[in-house]
């Protein structure tokens, strides 16, 4: 469900300013539900389960799948985890944005936008999940994973393209410096989230194979002090402690924000006339022109030696 609001102003003869609100509403979205996973606590996790067995409904024919001549001695069989998708799940998004649009004219078009959003889900998208894991922490507290989703709070995007005008003093120069095109396309956003995590199953309730769905414990000490948002130290690691063995974290879902993103790309073309339907382009482009060092994901487990340092970049150096 979208609501939108627009309010439009003309800057001038080819220009706009465009002033919106964009709301949108999910319901029935797929989530990951482990109804088949133990309390945390000590011991083996099988006798834990609700469901140490699961039956065919009475009737249901069983045809072995390797061995034909293989004979099925029961229905009943043990089971561990068992991952049921549901569609109880639901987003939130409000955005609001500036619009900027020069249509072509005096050799210039421009298009920029800044957008100011935020992004809630109740679940993780456990078909594509970001820095988090797939699956809930505690099954039966599943109020608890609201949090955050792919939230950029912050994007200013821009792109043009200018056709640099031809110096005309003579025919030579003329010749040598008409139909030049520069374009540009900038972006810069803030970071995405992450949920910092325990590597591992310490809460011994069950999980699904690599997945680290246990979340740490917040110390209460500052998650973004002096010395933080560096490679060495994205964040402030005292702010987080491995929680003790056989419960869960209280961290919330997706609260910790990573790096910010900046890129520019630029390109330079010449246009050459052959017939009036034939032209030959020759061109030149620099990606990531700045060199800029976007920095990636910080290591998220509470519980190893890397914890809150940066050891990749996001993008590429510059291309050219």
């Amino acid at each position: 469900m979208n609501r939108p609001s627009l309010l439009w102003t003309l800057l001038g003869a080819n220009t706009t300013l465009a002033i919106g609100y964009l709301g949108a509403r999910g319901f029935h979205l797929q989530r990951a539900h482990l109804i088949n996973n133990a309390l945390p606590g000590p011991g083996p996790i099988g006798p834990r389960r609700p469901f140490k067995t699961l039956t065919f409904v009475e009737g249901t024919t069983l045809t072995p799948s390797s061995d034909p001549s293989a004979i099925i001695q029961s229905q009943t069989f043990p089971v561990s985890t068992i991952n049921r998708l549901e569609d109880t799940a639901q987003s939130w998004y409000d955005a609001g944005y500036v619009n900027v649009r020069k249509r072509y004219s005096h050799g210039l078009s421009l298009l920029a936008n800044y957008t100011f959003a935020k992004t809630l889900t109740n679940a993780p998208d456990f078909r594509s999940p970001m820095d988090e894991s797939a699956i809930p922490q505690d099954n039966s507290n599943l109020t608890a994973e609201k949090g955050p989703g792919c939230d950029v709070r912050h994007r200013f995007a821009l792109s043009s393209v200018f056709d640099i005008p031809a110096y005309r003093a003579s025919t030579w120069t003329r010749v040598l410096t008409q139909n030049w095109h520069f374009s540009t396309i900038y972006q810069v956003q803030s970071g995405m989230p992450l949920t910092i995590s325990v590597f591992g199953d310490t809460a011994n309730a069950g999980t699904v194979l690599g997945e680290n769905p246990i979340r740490a414990n917040v110390t209460g000490e500052p998650v973004f002090g002096p010395g933080t948002r560096t490679p060495e130290m994205w964040f402030n690691p005292a702010a987080f402690a491995t929680p003790a063995a056989f419960t869960f974290g209280n961290a919330g879902r997706n609260s910790v924000y990573g790096p910010p993103m900046q890129t520019l790309d630029v390109a330079l073309a010449r246009t050459f006339l052959l017939t009036e339907r034939v032209s030959l382009q020759f061109r030149g482009e620099a990606f990531n022109a700045l060199n800029k060092v976007n920095l990636g994901t910080p290591n998220r487990f509470v519980n190893t030696p890397q914890f809150g340092t940066i050891t990749m970049a996001m993008t590429p150096g510059r291309e050219v």
